[in-house]
């Protein structure tokens, strides 16, 4: 063989080369690509969690803020009502029917004490309902967190294998291309 057919020959070798080695590369980017998306995707996903929990404890507070406003309507029309009753009481007196003023007194306690009954259990379910949900906002931000931790320990050490392993694919096409060459160079 002739020197320019020689240097042909491993012009032809070092392209084969550049392009298995182009393939390699582009298969290995498009992998770490996916990786890295899929890893995207996850924290937009986690984002998107605890955005939209924020939005209903937020929408939460706002119905339970309208609700204390209604409560706060029934309270005033049950003292209007407790006012109108007493002041029919005390006409019915002076018209000559006998009212006792401990009748006026009882039915305001009366109205007082079922405000009380009613009311109670009501603050108190919206007050637990308020911490629930402040507490599962706080532990779903602190979960979300401490998995991101875990995993940006874990992505360094995939990351190092993911690197790896390429190198050892780059060098096993550099091994077969020089096996190739080899038994091509032989015949």
């Amino acid at each position: 063989m002739s020197t320019v057919t020689k240097k042909g020959v491993q012009a032809e070798d070092q392209e084969v080369g550049y392009n298995s080695n182009r393939l390699v590369d582009t298969l290995w980017n498009q992998f770490e690509q996916s990786v890295d998306q899929a890893r995207n995707f996850r924290e937009r996903r986690e984002e998107a969690y605890l955005n939209t929990l924020k939005e209903v404890v937020k929408f939460n507070q706002q119905f339970r803020g309208s609700l204390a406003g209604v409560f706060q309507t029934s309270r005033e029309i049950s003292n209007e009502l407790v006012k109108g009753v007493s002041s029919n009481l005390g006409k019915k007196g002076e018209e000559g029917q006998v009212v006792r003023p401990e009748l006026k007194e009882q039915f305001g306690e009366l109205s007082e004490r079922l405000e009380e009954l009613t009311m109670a259990p009501i603050a108190a379910g919206l007050d637990m309902i308020q911490r629930f949900e402040e507490n599962l906002v706080n532990d779903s931000e602190k979960y979300v967190h401490f998995a991101r931790d875990r995993r940006e320990s874990l992505q360094k050490v995939t990351d190092g294998y993911m690197n790896l392993a390429k190198e050892n694919n780059i060098k096993l096409v550099h091994r077969l291309e020089e096996s190739g060459k080899v038994l091509v160079n032989s015949k």
